[in-house]
């Protein structure tokens, strides 16, 4: 696992990934097959949560947790600190916002995901392959997007939001 700064973040991204006007990545299209529901309540439905969307975003060589929006309500710095630390880095989520877990660090993925959540924060999840992408609001609700061979995780992926939103007609 490593951590990454901004310009790190974007240029891991280079090439693949769309970025807003703010130097964030664009958030999942809504043109492709796309999900967007609640995140669940609860601390056991929030964990059970964060799995399922780390084998939504599989198979991989890895993936960044890239986080772009923090400070909007009471977080638990102090338990982010010690997560990051006992992964070898001392910096402030503000100096590397960035999170590359390699394919076998799923547990570490989950576990950064869940503790994100849980502050509030905005993160955007970018597997290297490209087929699948999601964005995770400080609002409490996740969206999520694949390509055309990978429908069924979608769908896998509904079933385990809180409230999902009805699918936009064309």
């Amino acid at each position: 696992m490593k951590f990454l700064t901004p310009d790190e973040c974007r240029a891991w991204c280079q090439g693949w990934i769309p970025f807003s006007d703010h130097g964030v990545p664009e958030r999942p299209r809504t043109d492709r097959h796309h999900v967007i529901g609640d995140i669940p309540p609860g601390y056991a439905a929030l964990t059970s949560f964060c799995q399922s969307l780390d084998v939504a975003l599989q198979p991989r060589r890895d993936c960044l947790m890239w986080v772009t929006d923090f400070h909007i309500f009471q977080e638990n710095r102090h338990l982010y600190y010690a997560l990051r630390r006992f992964h070898g880095d001392n910096r402030l989520l503000e100096d590397a916002p960035g999170h590359l877990f390699l394919d076998y660090e799923a547990p570490a993925l989950v576990s950064f995901l869940q503790v994100a959540i849980l502050n509030g924060w905005d993160a955007h999840l970018l597997p290297s392959e490209g087929y699948a992408r999601a964005f995770v609001s400080h609002d409490e609700f996740v969206e999520y997007s694949t390509d055309e061979d990978n429908v069924a995780l979608v769908e896998t992926l509904r079933a385990k939001l809180a409230k999902p939103k009805p699918a936009a007609s064309a």
